[in-house]
C-alpha cells in the first residue's frame, strides 16, 4: 500500500514536471542562436605571449595562439589556428588535448568568419559528479535515497522551469516562491515520508515557516529602504526581461529568501515531527502538552545549528564582499549601513526568524494530530 502512494505521488510528481518544462518556454529548439558553440580539442599551443598573473596564483594573463580541431556541430574535423586573449575576467587557459567550447561566427552561409575561445568545457565533469552524488545518494539512503533524489529533481524543475518564467512575465515573485515552496514541500515530504500524519505535520511547519520568512523580509526590506535594484545583477535581469515584462525587482529579495529558506526549514520540520512521533509510538499515554513540551525541546536543540547554517550560508555567498569590506576598514557608521551589508543581514535573520517560527507550529500540529493518531507504528496514511 505504502509502495504504491509512493508510486503514484511520483507518477503526478513527473507529469506536473514535463507539463511545467514544456510550457515554461524556456526550452525552444526552434530558437536561432545569436552565434554557434560548439566544443573543440587543442591540438596544439603556443604560451610564448603569455605570462604569470602577479598578482593572482595560478592564473596566466597575455596571449596564447592554439590549433583546435571542431568536435561537434556542422564543422565537425575543421581545424582553426586562433588568438586565445586571457585577462583576469576572461581568463580560459588552454593546454594541448584539452576540450574547450569555441564561439563560431559564420559570415556566408557554411562558411566560417570567425573563432573565439568561449569558455571551458565542463558538461562531462559536471554530469560525472551529479552522478556521483546520486550515487553516494543510493548507496546510504537506499530507498529513501532514491526518493530524496526524486524529490531534488522536482525541487530544481519547479524552481527554474516554474517560478523563475513566471517572475520574467512580470508576475509577484514573492506568491510565486511560496506556491513553488509549497509544492515541493508536499511533493519531498510526502515522497520522502509517504500520506501519513507525521508529514501532515511536517508540512504545515514548513509552509509556515517559510510564509514567515517572506512576510518578514518584505516587513525588513522596507523598514530598512532595502531595494531591490541594490541586489547583485538586479540592472542586467531588468535589460534582458522578455518581451518588456515589468519585472517585480522589490520583492526579489523576499522570494530569494523563502526559496533559500526551504531545505533547512523544512530539515527542521521533518526532525521535529518525526521526533515527536517516535516519542508518542515509545510512550501511547504520553498526553499531548508533554508531547508539545517534548517538541519543543528537541526542536530547541536543532534550531540552533540550523540557524548558523543559514547565517553561514548567506555569509558565504557573499565572501568576497566581506572581504573588501575588511580591506576598506570602513569607519563604524558606513560600514553598518551599507546597502550589501543590510541585505545579507535581512536575508539571513528572515530565513532565521522563519525557521524559529517553524519550531513550535511543528511541534503543536506533531503533538495534536501524534495524540488523536491511535495507530503510530507504520504512519497509517488517512
Amino acid at each position: 500500500m505504502v509502495r504504491s502512494r509512493r508510486l503514484w505521488i511520483g507518477v503526478i510528481g513527473l507529469l506536473l514536471c514535463v507539463i511545467v518544462t514544456l510550457s515554461s518556454g524556456l526550452i525552444d529548439l526552434d530558437r536561432e542562436p545569436h552565434f554557434l558553440v560548439q566544443r573543440a580539442r587543442v591540438l596544439s599551443v603556443d604560451d610564448s605571449e603569455l605570462s604569470p598573473d602577479p598578482f593572482v596564483d595560478g592564473l596566466f594573463i597575455g596571449r596564447q595562439t592554439i590549433e583546435i580541431e571542431i568536435l561537434s556541430g556542422d564543422h565537425v574535423g575543421q581545424r582553426f589556428r586562433i588568438v586565445n586573449t586571457m585577462s583576469r575576467f576572461h581568463n580560459h587557459h588552454a593546454t594541448e588535448n584539452m576540450e574547450l567550447l569555441v564561439s563560431i561566427m559564420e559570415g556566408e552561409i557554411g562558411v566560417v568568419g570567425h573563432v573565439d575561445v568561449f569558455g571551458h568545457s565542463r558538461a562531462t565533469f559536471l554530469y560525472i559528479f551529479i552522478g556521483l552524488f546520486l550515487l553516494m545518494l543510493l548507496i546510504v539512503g537506499r530507498k529513501k535515497g532514491l526518493y530524496s533524489a526524486i524529490s531534488l529533481v522536482f525541487t530544481l524543475v519547479m524552481v527554474v522551469f516554474f517560478m523563475i518564467p513566471l517572475i520574467l512575465r512580470g508576475h509577484n515573485p514573492v506568491l510565486f516562491a511560496v506556491l513553488t515552496a509549497g509544492l515541493t514541500t508536499v511533493f519531498a515530504i510526502f515522497m520522502v515520508s509517504d500520506i501519513s500524519p507525521k508529514s501532515i505535520a511536517a508540512i504545515g511547519g514548513t509552509l509556515v515557516g517559510v510564509a514567515s520568512a517572506g512576510v518578514v523580509s518584505i516587513l525588513a526590506g522596507r523598514f530598512a529602504h532595502i531595494s531591490g535594484m541594490h541586489l547583485e545583477h538586479a540592472e542586467e535581469l531588468i535589460f534582458h526581461a522578455q518581451q518588456g515584462a515589468q519585472i517585480q525587482i522589490p520583492h526579489l529579495l523576499s522570494a530569494g529568501v523563502i526559496i533559500a529558506a526551504l531545505g533547512a526549514v523544512m530539515d527542521v520540520g521533518m526532525s521535529i515531527s518525526s521526533a515527536v512521533f517516535e516519542i508518542r509510538e515509545a510512550n501511547p499515554k504520553m498526553e499531548t502538552k508533554k508531547l508539545y513540551k517534548s517538541g519543543m525541546n528537541i526542536g530547541g536543540d536543532i534550531m540552533g545549528t540550523m540557524s548558523n547554517t543559514l547565517i553561514l550560508a548567506f555569509a558565504g555567498t557573499s565572501i568576497t564582499v566581506i572581504a573588501i569590506i575588511a580591506i576598506y576598514q570602513l569607519p563604524y557608521l558606513q560600514f553598518i549601513n551599507l546597502n550589501l551589508l543590510a541585505i545579507e543581514i535581512v536575508q539571513g535573520l528572515s530565513a532565521s526568524i522563519g525557521l524559529i517560527l517553524t519550531v513550535p507550529v511543528t511541534a503543536f500540529l506533531a503533538a495534536l494530530l501524534a495524540s488523536n493518531n491511535k495507530v503510530t507504528g507504520k504512519s497509517p496514511g488517512f
